[in-house]
């Protein structure tokens, strides 16, 4: 018998269920790391594109340029929140959080420059109420409102999309808020017959894959998120002539004003900072992927700064013994000596670099913990580090250790 104590005391007897059970879990085991590992992975070269975008609008471009580096950043940062998300195993705390109209019109912008491109036209109402309310998870409803906008663009040849967004229920009186969004369009609708595919994964009519490819997740996806946040998405309308999706999600009050916290500057509003008090500054970069220190090696180039580059901690403390700098950027997570030991490496030392500025830098989203767990660096940042935030850092750092 399965899970029963044997005589003389034996551990229970394992069979062929137990087995199956324990081979399952650590099969689930490895596609989590796996995925673990994916989304870490990919937070690099997020992070690169993030930067080498903001450097290239921290110079003079056209409105059209910026309007495009604008859709850029706004896309790589939903990846890069993803990312956040899945490797937190939960939505992250957004110390910008912002207002759920500004979470649609991000959306919007993100898709409005292919609908231009192929001529169809693009209507949004977006109620000025909404600035008052944000979702509990603005990256679930980004996601699903990506994936109405894609399938939309994707199966309308000619016409046009028109979005709506209000505030329902309490808004109107009638109970708790929520949104009320909808977005339809002037493309191929969904035949009665295949209605029932819509939201069932990897499932997809035939007029759909006569039309377009596609992996038949995405409505599938978006119908879980929702139900996830206690809304729903469904299907309001179909004919021939275009198809209308309505989405519901619960609201909650929003305290911002359309600012991000703390700056008092509108969102999306570049920072140009005054780099003149970092030129003729020499800094160590240290870190294992050269995509990484050649970007790190733009921005302070930017700043006027002469750098030198490592790529581990061995031939950072080399550089060290026989080169003179004023502070040291170090990736944390790096093979072989790692970013701490590195630090303890520096700090041990008898000589001036040991009292050096090191700031460190890592592709992982710290807990409180964590960021108590590596006090001894002189600051922490972030990937992607962008460059206000990366003179801002070294400009504290500097001032703080001459100080």
């Amino acid at each position: 018998m399965v899970g029963t104590i044997a005589s003389g005391g034996e551990a229970p007897a394992a069979g062929p269920q137990a087995g199956a059970d324990d081979r399952e879990a650590a099969q689930e085991a490895a596609s989590v790391d796996r995925v673990a590992v994916l989304l870490h992975d990919l937070r690099t070269p997020l992070a690169a594109m993030r930067t080498a975008a903001e450097m290239i609008g921290a110079d003079p471009t056209t409105q059209r340029q910026a309007s495009a580096l604008r859709t850029l950043e706004m896309a790589i940062d939903a990846l890069l929140s993803m990312t956040t998300q899945g490797l937190a195993g939960a939505t992250p705390e957004d110390e910008d959080a912002c207002d759920v109209a500004t979470d649609i019109l991000s959306v919007c912008e993100l898709f409005s420059a292919e609908a231009r491109v192929r001529g169809l036209t693009e209507r949004r109402d977006i109620a000025g109420g909404l600035a008052n309310y944000r979702v509990a998870d603005p990256l679930a409803l980004r996601r699903i409102l990506s994936v109405l906008y894609d399938n939309a663009l994707k199966y309308t040849a000619e016409g046009g999309l028109t979005l709506t967004a209000r505030v329902g229920g309490e808004g109107n009186g009638a109970g708790a808020p929520e949104l009320e969004l909808s977005l339809a369009d002037t493309g191929i609708g969904i035949p009665d017959e295949e209605r029932g595919l819509l939201f069932r994964a990897r499932r997809r009519g035939e007029l759909a894959r006569d039309t377009a490819t596609g992996s038949g997740l995405g409505l599938w996806s978006a119908g879980r998120l929702a139900v996830a946040q206690g809304g729903r998405l469904e299907l309001a309308e179909s004919s021939p002539a275009g198809s209308r999706f309505s989405l519901r999600l619960p609201l909650r009050p929003f305290e911002g004003g359309g600012t991000v916290r703390g700056s008092g500057k509108p969102r999306g509003a570049r920072e140009r900072p005054n780099i003149r008090c970092l030129v003729r500054r020499r800094l160590l970069v240290v870190d294992d992927n050269e995509a990484n220190r050649r970007m790190m090696e733009a921005m302070l180039g930017a700043f006027g700064c002469d750098t030198l580059l490592a790529s581990g901690g061995r031939e950072a403390l080399e550089l060290l013994a026989r080169e003179p700098v004023d502070a040291v950027l170090l990736d944390i997570n790096m093979p072989g000596m790692d970013g701490i030991e590195t630090l303890a490496e520096i700090r041990g030392r008898g000589d001036a670099a040991a009292r050096l500025p090191v700031l460190g830098i890592t592709a992982a989203t710290l807990s409180t913990r964590e960021r108590e767990d590596l006090s001894s660096f002189d600051l922490l940042l972030e990937k992607p580090v962008l460059p206000a935030a990366l003179f801002s850092a070294l400009d504290r750092a500097i001032a703080g250790r001459a100080g």
